[in-house]
């Protein structure tokens, strides 16, 4: 990572930053949302394509201009068809609808859902928020209530109605005590949530009713599972094949592997601060998985940090690569650094910060990554032909074939490639004169 800009509350106009808890990119890439506790608001930037840096656009702001629901904002999201923003408020105990501007990122007010208001039930401090990837849900987790809410949304209007609540008190779910965080697979499948409790909760979700069914949880200290104390937030990475969990008080993140059918984890490793090299774990509190699926960043409240780790496709598991601190070599606006969020190309990542009132802008090279080497193939070794001064090399537009020159045996050779492990067959060589 690349530490491009900060823009802090009070800065060039800049406002609504105040606590920055959550930051998020609307699907277009054209613009970026925070919600800020400190401010009861939720702030709105627009992005340049090309540097990722930030322009302030407006903010809104809780009882201004006829907007309520926003004391003490804790999260923000956009709609998949970027049409609407919802924001969670932990002391209005509620979930605020907002309509959204395509061109200039600026949004309206539209309504909120507060809990005990209108049969609406357990938002009672609602942490997180998220609209399913078919648009037609949103999902918000009650801190308080330990719980979560479903709602069907209308995606022409944005606006949502309540239709059912899971809940440790209720319904006796421990497995939700302190409900944190809630995500939906990229399948549409499942539900995941994060608690306080030291576990990750895993639901089946009825993609026609939105309504869940408990399936399993998985818990500090059972079965192996480590790294789960204080679990602040949970996400499935891109090819729904993996889920990821910041645990806060281990100075860890988790990996479990998905089953894509019944949305079951299985415990897979840990990467923790101070273990094997790891740096910048400490008060891990938000973890999320680049667009490219080939990292995960994870932003920590206690060392100030954001920490980088090259991500195994095919086994999901962790490599560190480096962390950025606030006050070393030039970046700031870190101190307590709260949520991470990426834009739709992974090129650039954005912080926000708690203390700093602020929000960093770092570039992201995509293609710097640890390697690990596979195989040699050489010329006149198990039947390889026509690589004597090989020249050069290139593949197929499908991934499918690999190709390569060579100046001493005037050749193109062709090789079939194994699209999971890489692995090349050797199968003609084409040499001049032949």
């Amino acid at each position: 990572m690349t530490f491009v800009e900060v823009r802090k509350d009070g800065d060039a106009g800049v406002d609504g930053l105040g606590g920055g808890d959550a930051v998020t990119v609307s699907p277009d890439g054209k613009h970026l949302y925070t919600a800020g506790p400190g401010e009861n608001s939720v702030a709105v930037f627009s992005r340049a394509s090309t540097t990722g840096e930030l322009a302030f656009v407006e903010f809104e702001k809780d009882d201004v201009g006829g907007v309520d629901g926003l004391n003490g904002a804790t999260s923000v999201t956009v709609s998949p068809d970027g049409n609407h923003v919802y924001a969670t408020s932990q002391f209005d105990d509620s979930v605020v609808v907002f309509d959204r501007h395509s061109s200039t990122g600026e949004v309206t007010f539209v309504e909120l859902h507060r809990d005990g208001i209108g049969g609406v039930n357990d938002l009672s401090e609602a942490r997180s928020v998220i609209v399913s990837p078919d648009g037609n849900h949103v999902y918000d987790a009650g801190r308080r209530d330990s719980a979560v809410a479903l709602f069907v949304r209308d995606s022409s209007t944005g606006k949502f109605t309540f239709a059912e609540v899971k809940s440790h008190f209720s319904e006796g779910i421990d497995e939700l005590y302190g409900a944190t965080s809630v995500t939906v697979s990229p399948d549409g499948k499942h539900v995941y949530v994060a608690s306080f409790e030291n576990m990750a909760a895993v639901f089946s979700r009825n993609q026609s009713t939105s309504k869940l069914t408990f399936v399993e949880s998985e818990k500090e200290g059972v079965g192996g599972v480590d790294g789960l104390d204080w679990t602040g937030s949970v996400t499935v990475s891109p090819d729904g094949k993996y889920v990821y969990a910041a645990g806060y008080r281990d100075d860890a993140v988790t990996v479990f592997s998905r089953n894509a059918t019944t949305g079951v984890l299985t415990f897979v490793e840990l990467e923790k601060d101070g273990v094997g090299g790891v740096d910048g774990l400490c008060g891990v509190i938000s973890v999320t998985v680049s667009p490219n699926r080939k990292y995960v960043y994870s932003a920590y409240v206690t060392d100030d940090a954001v920490a980088a780790f090259g991500r195994n496709a095919t086994t999901g598991e962790l490599t560190f690569v480096e962390d950025e601190k606030g006050g070393t070599g030039g970046v700031d606006g870190f101190d307590r650094a709260a949520s991470i969020a990426l834009n739709p190309d992974g090129k650039r990542l954005y912080v926000a910060a708690k203390n700093d009132d602020a929000l960093a802008v770092f570039s992201q090279n995509a293609m710097v990554g640890n390697l690990t080497f596979i195989e040699i193939l050489e010329d006149g070794e198990g039947g390889v032909d026509g690589l004597d001064g090989a020249t050069s090399v290139n593949v197929s537009p499908d991934g499918n074939h690999v190709y390569a020159t060579s100046n001493q045996d005037h050749t193109v050779t062709m090789f079939i490639r194994n699209g999971t492990t890489g692995n090349l067959t050797f199968v003609e060589a084409q040499k001049d004169g032949a």
